[in-house]
């Protein structure tokens, strides 16, 4: 009897989109099983990808749920490129990816500097969609280089940021501990936010946007204290002029504080976007399904524990007694918590001393040859 194998896997950063990811995986479990029926179903937290799992699974009938719309934007440091974002067809809602613009991806390591990275990219694509009719806008905020607290998008949709002078501030980060008024765009009364969000950090503090993922956007110690001083003053802002306290709000902090920042101008509604698109996607109906599921990310560690896709595949699975194997590209503890929140095994995809660039040169050959090893174990197991 050939085994259902749902592959439910997001990307690894900078090396595979997830569709690759899940190809790897497939080709791995064909070349240990060749009658093992394999459901590829790449999947999103809400950000790098949500674009390719909402074409992939809502048009797949004789009526298309949505398409993709190219307009032209800027990336992080305000290039000139094009991107993308998903219109849906049933009803007159956009789902925009951060990443598509202001992502890190697009922004050479060297030249990498939340001081100045904007959203304004994003900015752009969200006012595209608005001209086009959309009156509800869902935003994915993964794989950022930005810590600007969504300015940049204000800014792109006509808002005013202005020093003490009256002049407009530059963009990025490091800018806002010279804002002195705050105006918001206009217009934008009847439009619905939501904000596709799965990390809870808050936008200040220990555990604060420039404190956990400054560092990965190039910050330094020095720029971590200005941008932390930046985000507090801009907080403050906030609270000033809308009454709202956007400091310690769970998520907040996600995509350098564009979460919080959108909250408290719009008041912006932050969701879990795994759970947004598992309802998008029927993805429960598809585990009860099957026998057995393959989930995998680039990196799985502690803060996989606060809504990562692998980590919500497992509990999924757990509710409903399906084993779950992960794979990742590096793992780290806690293990023990992996397993209780489902899953059944966990995997390196690495075998044997190699550096960051070597693993990322060959991710799709070692997620292959994994899966060809770990999936003969379960078969051997299984007969």
């Amino acid at each position: 009897m050939s085994t259902k194998v749902l592959i439910v896997c997001d990307s690894f950063k900078e090396s595979l989109v997830a569709s690759d990811v899940a190809k790897a995986i497939a080709r791995g479990i064909s070349a240990a099983d060749a009658v093992a029926r394999c459901t590829l179903m790449p999947f999103s937290d809400g950000g790098e990808g949500a674009i390719e799992v909402l074409e992939q699974n809502l048009n797949t009938g004789s009526s298309p749920g949505g398409h993709r719309v190219t307009c032209s934007t800027q990336d992080a440091l305000g290039r000139p490129i094009s991107a993308e974002y998903f219109r849906f067809k049933q009803r007159p809602a956009a789902w925009i990816e951060l990443s598509a613009a202001s992502g890190i991806h697009l922004i050479e390591p060297k030249a990498r500097d939340p001081k100045i990275t904007s959203t304004y990219g994003t900015g752009l694509l969200i006012k595209h969609a608005i001209e086009q009719g959309a009156s509800e806008i869902i935003l994915g905020i993964g794989g950022s280089a930005t810590n600007d607290a969504g300015a940049g998008i204000i800014q792109a949709l006509g808002g005013k940021l202005l020093d003490e002078h009256g002049t407009e501030l530059t963009r990025g980060g490091a800018a806002l501990q010279g804002l002195a008024t705050l105006i918001p765009p206009e217009g934008l009364q009847s439009i619905k936010w939501q904000i596709a969000c799965d990390v809870n950090n808050p936008l200040v503090g220990p555990k604060g946007a420039s404190h956990t993922y400054g560092p990965q956007k190039g910050a330094s110690q020095n720029d971590i204290a200005c941008l932390e001083s930046a985000l507090t003053h801009f907080a403050q802002k906030i609270k000033d002029t809308h009454g709202v306290s956007i400091e310690t709000i769970a998520g907040g902090g996600a995509a350098g504080g564009t979460a919080a920042g959108l909250h408290g101008l719009f008041k912006a509604e932050l969701i879990s976007g795994f759970e947004l698109l598992c309802k998008m996607t029927s993805l429960e109906e598809k585990i009860k399904a099957c026998d057995v599921i393959i989930t995998a990310e680039g990196r799985i560690d502690h803060q996989s524990l606060t809504g990562k896709v692998p980590i919500s595949v497992a509990q999924l699975g757990k509710k409903h007694r399906k084993p779950v194997i992960g794979v990742a590209g590096s793992i780290e503890p806690p293990y023990q918590a992996y397993g209780k929140a489902g899953l059944s095994s966990l995997f390196s995809i690495q075998d044997g001393p190699m550096t960051l660039e070597d693993s990322k040169r060959n991710t799709a050959r070692l997620i292959e040859d994994t899966l060809y090893r770990v999936w003969s174990l379960y078969k051997s197991i299984r007969q």
